[in-house]
């Protein structure tokens, strides 16, 4: 790595210190909001991100890089010291699009500064293991402020979630401080173009869109990825706890060992393939979800709350791995970077728009919502099921 990908990585690891994940739902609730109003705030966080996509990946084409993810950090930074005072529904949506903003700004930027960072020591082919590393920063920085966070909040009342977001916005500014020491190369027509591509999903819709109505296949590949996401359950989790008496150490332990678990099932998701075929594969990444938040529906003890989150958390890493691959296989080149785009966001509008959803079910039940959940699931895997003729591709 090059000083400069070092910064960036150590900064993008402060970055993701978010010490208030494992109470961050009980936090909301014990300043007066409800579950509906608090899974509509992470829609507005994904609304947010759609719709600052765009004048953010112009911002970093223009100004570099580097003033892009200072910028977001600067917003991230901000988007914490107004969490502290706010203390209101309204409040926190304001919060939440600072950070929606922030995610924009960051969008696209950092694997750009590594593509070409590498390059100019003429090491670009080191790219997808620099980008793997730099995963596995994001994925240890949530699991450490995971740990700290959930022993610092051993007790749930408001005097001592504070503390925590209060660490958060200071590992935020040490991020900040962190990239305003980065020097980086000239921007190259490839970095340029990754910015592009990561910003243009909105502009370039109907790209892919025309794509998904000649293409019948690929049509049920992205309909399967779309509508069988297991969304939520980080939303739902903590009441959840909450209501089957989980001891209060575990909400941070539950968080950590998630996020290492779905790290090593990511690794090991191409396996699944090699030993069950294609359809029992994507039958095993969909359906044991579902079941999951079925059983939850029942499960009311906290050592099966416990074992049916942390499973339910990690098992979602080994969908990415193989419906990126099914989904690449009818994608020319040319396409591909503008079309995954189009299709993240097919998924974001999704989950913006059911979130709330979600939300209004859970305030009456908790249970009736982790039926709707369960019952989204598995009949969409039902309905749009791969086979291994989907995934053949015309000549």
């Amino acid at each position: 790595m090059t000083p400069s990908i070092k910064r960036m990585v150590l900064a993008q690891f402060f970055r993701c210190l978010f010490f208030g994940g494992p109470i961050v739902v009980l936090f909301l609730l014990d300043k007066g909001l409800e579950l509906p109003e608090i899974l509509a705030l992470s829609s507005v966080l994904l609304i947010t991100g759609i719709i600052f996509e765009i004048p953010t990946g112009v911002f970093a084409d223009r100004y570099g890089r580097k003033w892009s993810m200072v910028a977001g950090s600067a917003a991230s930074a901000l988007g914490y010291g107004l969490w502290l005072l706010a203390d209101n529904f309204w409040g926190f949506a304001g919060v939440h699009i600072v950070f929606g903003l922030a995610n924009a700004f960051w969008s696209g930027a950092d694997q750009a500064l590594i593509y070409d960072e590498l390059k100019a020591i003429g090491k670009q082919n080191l790219a997808q293991k620099i980008f793997s590393k730099y995963d596995a920063v994001t994925s240890a920085a949530f699991a450490v402020a995971a740990l700290v966070g959930g022993f610092m909040t051993i007790q749930h009342d408001l005097a001592h979630y504070y503390p925590v977001f209060y660490l958060t916005l200071a590992a935020s500014v040490v991020g900040l401080v962190v990239l305003l020491s980065i020097r980086e190369s000239h921007p190259t027509e490839e970095a340029r173009e990754i910015i592009r591509q990561d910003s243009s999903a909105l502009l370039r819709f109907g790209v892919g869109f025309k794509l998904l109505r000649r293409n019948a296949k690929l049509l049920r590949i992205v309909a399967f990825s779309v509508l069988t996401v297991s969304f939520a359950l980080g939303d739902l989790s903590q009441p959840y706890f909450v209501q089957t008496n989980v001891p209060t150490v575990w909400y941070g332990l539950e968080l950590a060992l998630a996020t290492g678990l779905g790290v090593l099932f990511s690794l090991y998701a191409y396996r699944l393939e090699e030993w069950f075929g294609v359809e029992r594969a994507v039958l095993i990444i969909a359906v044991v979800p579902g079941i999951f938040w079925l059983v939850m529906s029942f499960i009311f003890g906290p050592v099966g709350a416990i074992l049916l989150v942390l499973l339910g958390d990690a098992w979602g890493s080994f969908r990415s791995p193989i419906l990126s691959d099914y989904q690449n296989r009818h994608i020319t080149g040319s396409q591909r970077a503008t079309v995954l785009s189009t299709f993240s966001l097919l998924n974001n509008v999704y989950v913006a728009v059911m979130l709330p959803v979600v939300g209004l079910l859970a305030q009456h039940s908790l249970p009736q919502a982790f039926l709707l959940m369960g019952g989204l699931i598995l009949v969409a895997t039902m309905l749009f099921r791969i086979r291994d003729k989907d995934l053949v591709v015309a000549n």
